[in-house]
């Protein structure tokens, strides 16, 4: 491949010039850098790297890396950031592509084939349909993390778990309900990339046929008679693959009084940004001016992204997820929790970190991964992702850690908060026994046959508890049959003493209003009140600026 390496330092120092920060690249590059990193962040990399007025040179090397074996680019001990790197590939190997992937050989010549599962990879692609696009293909070149979630890999042939989960209590035409106050449109079925991990993986599951307008009209007419539902997740497949039933659903639900939200689910922000910037950011602009249109009608639309891993993070994402914050459009992200991609905290941390950062609000970990043939290898037992929750617990602000939930048959379920794990099932130990906080009631409001209901049973409290394949991990998280505790708050005084009014009419006078630090701090107008925050008084001075910069 020749290398036009003028276009590549151009490329290199436009990206380093608005990117090169360590919120974006990381501490860590920055500290491997050393301390005496130039004004230039380009020239400083490549004379880290041992190619000092050689660009020519720390191309080549990055070429040869890329080609020889997919994974972590590493140049004389520099890790090279991930978000530099995809721009340097857009270059090397560009195009915004999506391919149907039919065979081996195919699949060699537009990414890579690993040798450990050449011999069984054509059986795994009949079972299991391949769908990339080159977006894709260029980050799994440097990171086996996007890799794993896209390329068709052995494992796949695992005959463990089942062929679909149960997937909606009430089902009519694109319409589904789980839940009694939201429901599903699934506008479209297709997708530009498959992940291996979907619960609709199977080739039985990717055969479905394109909802037409009309039944987009059906469902709309079915909100618009049930003044309960005041929520609609507009999801497929990828719904904004079909511009027309969106804007038939859009249009239909925007003048329903009783409908608050539209949640429209997306996974191309990560694997087909393209979808999003082609035609001048067209589809950007018609979702930002529909949310216009629904705030006249009093509702809003949010957009639902969906990473697994930070590595899928990219500056065109980022960009995507910037204009609708920017444009007033709520953007919020959901992550499966899988097995060998992002069960350490740390990896956790730095994809809320990121995506904090671009304005995204942090909604749900769903573990474990569904239990669907060919995804064993993505499992994991329940105690993994509260370690990885106690995580971030200790290391990230609040508004950055999501809440953990179980999307068990009967609905969702936050761990220790709305449900918890009662006991293992007595036939097959894979299954556990979770409380939910649903009741026969609940569901009686919206299902006409209750006899089609998913293994559950009722439970002391007169909950339901369900039963699902999962584990736990920790014989200690399992509670046990028992009712949930209830605490019975000590009524307020209904006077309180003067000497209270006393101390807090003193607090309030002359103390600074902080909260008492956890360490020392140089400062009393600063107090250290967690590992990623403090608190600062209006009067804060020089020490306690310093102390903030310096950490």
């Amino acid at each position: 491949m020749k290398l036009n390496v003028k276009t590549l330092e151009t490329v290199s120092r436009d990206f380093f010039n608005p990117f090169g920060t360590p919120k974006l690249l990381g501490r860590q590059f920055f500290s491997d850098l050393g301390t005496k990193i130039e004004k230039d962040l380009f020239h400083s990399l490549v004379k880290t790297c041992g190619y000092e007025n050689n660009e020519k040179g720390f191309f080549e090397a990055i070429l040869s890396l890329v080609e020889k074996k997919p994974g972590e680019i590493v140049i004389n001990g520099i890790e090279i950031p991930k978000l530099y790197l995809y721009e340097i590939l857009l270059i090397l190997f560009p195009g915004n592509r999506r391919y149907a992937v039919k065979t081996v050989d195919e699949l060699e010549r537009i990414a890579f084939v690993k040798e450990k599962d050449r011999s069984c990879l054509q059986t795994v692609m009949d079972e299991f349909p391949v769908r990339l696009s080159d977006h894709v293909i260029r980050q799994s070149r440097v990171s086996d993390a996007v890799a794993r979630q896209y390329l068709p890999f052995a494992g796949e042939l695992d005959p463990s778990g089942k062929v679909i989960t149960f997937d909606g209590h009430l089902k009519k035409g694109v319409l589904e309900q789980m839940y009694r106050n939201r429901v599903i449109f699934l506008l479209d079925m297709t997708c530009p990339v498959y992940c291996r991990f979907c619960f609709r993986k199977h080739k039985s599951n990717r055969k479905e046929k394109t909802p037409s307008k009309a039944d987009v009209l059906v469902a709309a007419g079915h909100v618009r008679n049930h003044p309960a539902i005041r929520e609609i997740l507009i999801t497929g497949g990828e719904p904004l693959l079909n511009k027309s039933n969106m804007d038939a659903a859009l249009n239909a639900l925007m003048p329903i009084d009783h409908v608050d939200v539209i949640r429209i689910a997306t996974r191309s922000v990560s694997y087909y940004p393209e979808l999003f910037l082609k035609n001048d950011k067209a589809l950007i602009q018609y979702l930002i001016d529909k949310n216009d249109q629904c705030r006249s009608h009093g509702k809003r639309i949010e957009i639902g992204v969906h990473f697994v891993h930070p590595d899928e993070v990219s500056i065109q994402s980022l960009e995507i997820i910037s204009l609708f914050v920017q444009n007033g459009v709520q953007v919020y992200v959901q992550t499966p929790f899988l097995n060998g991609l992002n069960t350490d905290g740390k990896t956790l941390s730095r994809l809320f970190t990121l995506l904090r950062q671009a304005g995204v609000k942090i909604y749900y970990i769903f573990t474990p991964c569904s239990p669907i043939h060919g995804t064993k290898e993505y499992w994991t037992p329940i105690s993994k992702a509260l370690e990885a929750q106690a995580y971030l617990r200790d290391h990230v602000s609040d508004r950055s850690i999501p809440k953990l939930c179980t999307a068990t048959s009967l609905g969702k379920i936050e761990w220790h908060t709305s449900g918890f794990a009662v006991e293992k099932d007595k036939d097959d130990e894979t299954f556990t026994w979770i409380r939910t906080p649903y009741t026969l009631s609940y569901f009686k409001g919206f299902i006409p046959d209750m006899s089609q209901m998913p293994d559950m049973r009722v439970n002391t409290e007169g909950t339901l508890d369900a039963r699902f394949q999962v584990v736990m991990g920790d014989d200690a998280l399992i509670l046990g049959n028992r009712p949930r505790k209830i605490q019975t708050a000590q009524p307020p005084e209904s006077s309180p003493s003067s000497e209270k009014i006393k101390n807090i009419r003193g607090f309030l006078i002359s103390g600074s209003g902080l909260s008492p630090s956890l360490c020392p701090v140089p400062s009393k107008s600063v107090s250290r009140v967690h590992k990623t925050r403090v608190e600062m008084s209006l009067q804060a001075d020089t020490k306690a600026f310093s102390y903030v910069k310096q950490d």
